[in-house]
């Protein structure tokens, strides 16, 4: 495997990491009150982990599994989140969740044939 690919895996697994501990923790009081601040946050989230890994794996199925992988990762992170005293679980969450895997991955396919990202991710 080449070096700079094994950074880029190791970038993308720290930002799967990052979603899962800041939707597991708690963080009353840490988020600035923005008007669907919080779905902001849940579409930025989920749309950088697909664009992400989607450049990295260019196989339709691959990509597909991971879209399909971080759907299904949404809805756990929020079946969690009812579990805690601190987090609620917000089924509109989910489906930001679910839009921002959809629109990345459209979004990855669309720019995936950029040089620039084609010589990046594809090493």
């Amino acid at each position: 495997m080449n070096i700079k690919r094994k950074y880029l895996l190791i970038i993308g697994w720290f930002m799967v990491l990052s979603v899962i501990t800041l939707s597991l923790i708690n963080i009353s009081g840490a988020i600035p009150d923005v008007k669907h601040g919080d779905k902001i946050g849940h579409f930025i989230a989920y749309f950088s982990l697909m664009v992400w890994f989607a450049w990295l794996y260019p196989k339709v199925w691959v990509r597909n599994l991971y879209a399909i992988a971080f759907i299904f990762m949404g809805g756990l992170m929020e079946l969690l989140q009812s579990l805690t005293q601190y987090r609620s679980m917000d089924i509109d969450d989910f489906h930001v969740n679910t839009i921002g895997v959809i629109v990345g991955f459209i979004f990855a396919v669309i720019t995936s044939a950029i040089p620039l990202i084609n010589k990046t991710f594809r090493l």
